[in-house]
Formats: C-alpha cells, sequence, structure tokens
C-alpha cells in the first residue's frame, strides 16, 4: 500500500450493501454478514500493511501519511459506512421491519471496527516517532530553559510540530512544556519513562502536550547540565471507546 494513498484506502464500500426492497430476506442478512466480513479482511489487512518494516529515509514520509489516515482517510471512510448502511436501512429495513436491529448491529460494527483501526494506525505512527527520536536526536536550538527539571527544543522539534499539530495546538503545546521547567515537575503533566515501549536503553520519556497530544524527550546533558532534550510532538489521541493506550496514561 503505498503511502501517497493510505489517507484515501477505505475499510468499507457502500458497494457490497447492494441490496433493494425486492431481495430476499434470507439474502439480505447474507450481504450483510458479507459486508462485515470484508470489512474486518479490510482491517486486517490495514494492520498488516502498517507492520510491515519501512527504511529510515521513508520514517518522515510514512508518519505523514499515517497522520492523513488518522485525521481524513479513515473518518471519511466511517462516515461512507455509517452513511451506506442508513441508506439500505431506509430501503429496505423499513419494509422489513424485522431486520432493523440486524442494520443496528452492523451500523456499530463498522463503527468499531474504525475504531479499532485509528488505535492500529495510531499507533503505527507513534512508534515511528520514538523510532525516529531514538536514532535521529537532534542538536539543541534554544537555551536551557527550567529553574528545576531543566529543557531545551532539539533541532528537529519545530518542523516536526509543524507538521504534526496544527497552530492553537502548537501554542498550547508550549504552555504545557513551560511547565516541565517548574521545581517539582507537576504531576497532571504524567512525565515517564519509555522503557517500557520497548525502547530500553534509548532514553526516552514522554508527557502531556495538551489536547489529547504528547511529547517525546530524550534524557541527555547540555554543557555539563543534566536536562531533557524535546525531540518530537504528536496526537496520541484516545480510539479505544474511553479506553487509554499505554502512552496516553
Amino acid at each position: 500500500m503505498p503511502d501517497l494513498f493510505l489517507d484515501k484506502t477505505p475499510l468499507f464500500d457502500s458497494g457490497w450493501l447492494s441490496v433493494s426492497a425486492a431481495t430476499s430476506r434470507d439474502d439480505v442478512l447474507l450481504c450483510i454478514a458479507e459486508a462485515e466480513r470484508r470489512a474486518e479482511a479490510a482491517l486486517e489487512r490495514l494492520g498488516r500493511t502498517l507492520t510491515q518494516g519501512i527504511a529510515a529515509a521513508d520514517r518522515d514520509r510514512r508518519i505523514d501519511a499515517l497522520l492523513a489516515l488518522e485525521t481524513r482517510g479513515l473518518p471519511a471512510s466511517g462516515a461512507a459506512a455509517d452513511g451506506a448502511v442508513e441508506r439500505v436501512m431506509m430501503e429496505v429495513g423499513f419494509r422489513r421491519r424485522d431486520l432493523m436491529p440486524r442494520f443496528h448491529e452492523l451500523a456499530e460494527h463498522c463503527r468499531a471496527i474504525h475504531r479499532r483501526a485509528l488505535a492500529v494506525a495510531r499507533d503505527a505512527r507513534w512508534a515511528l516517532m520514538l523510532e525516529r527520536a531514538a536514532a535521529d536526536p537532534g542538536g539543541p536550538s534554544s537555551p536551557i530553559q527550567g529553574t528545576g527539571t531543566r529543557y531545551v527544543k532539539s533541532d528537529r522539534y519545530d518542523a516536526r510540530s509543524a507538521r504534526s499539530l496544527p497552530p492553537d495546538d502548537r501554542v498550547r503545546a508550549d504552555r504545557f512544556l513551560k511547565r516541565l521547567g517548574e521545581d517539582p515537575v507537576p504531576p497532571e503533566l504524567e512525565l515517564s519513562p519509555l522503557e517500557g515501549a520497548g525502547l530500553e536503553g534509548t532514553g526516552l520519556w514522554a508527557m502531556k502536550a495538551g489536547n489529547g497530544n504528547r511529547f517525546i524527550l530524550r534524557r541527555g546533558q547540555l554543557r555539563g547540565v543534566a536536562c531533557f532534550f524535546v525531540e518530537d510532538v504528536g496526537p496520541y489521541p484516545d480510539h479505544e471507546g474511553g479506553r487509554r493506550g499505554a502512552l496516553a496514561r
């Protein structure tokens, strides 16, 4: 699946629900079951694609493509699935009232698949961001900040934040980052090491950046001063229907 097409890949095709009021009850049920099976298969294909390794030179492009998939492609696909189910339900379900619960199940099934797909895409993007921060750390691009916990922005940070966050979120992230310099670090920032993410020895940490966004930081020293280097920032939203992901806790 080329990255240029990641944000255009639907998990649901309205053509899978090609039934009419004249279609027999049994055939309608078979069509609904087949639509659910195909949607599950599409999710599995997406998961397999996103677990395939890529070259380091392609990492930035894949991160951008995954963000587009989360913010445009999958939401559009979910809306299309909702619309397709509603259209067929209006054409068929209201003439066969006993099938209405099955259409409601199909609609919820499609929503659940899209929530899972969003989480898969997010986790794949975040894993690549962690790899990028560990493999391509930036040098300092700002003075050491903070009277308690010291930090400095890496020279990669501004470009990465501009790609990952809209302007309002970048302003909000800067406000959260300033609180990192307080003594002690406010517990609501949830500053914590990321060794549990399978990156032992990399010295990567995470903390809140506001509005569901997270910072990736690297522990290091600058001019003999122990501090955090702010390497990356990006959204880590809750796509699990209320169950927060490992990095969002």
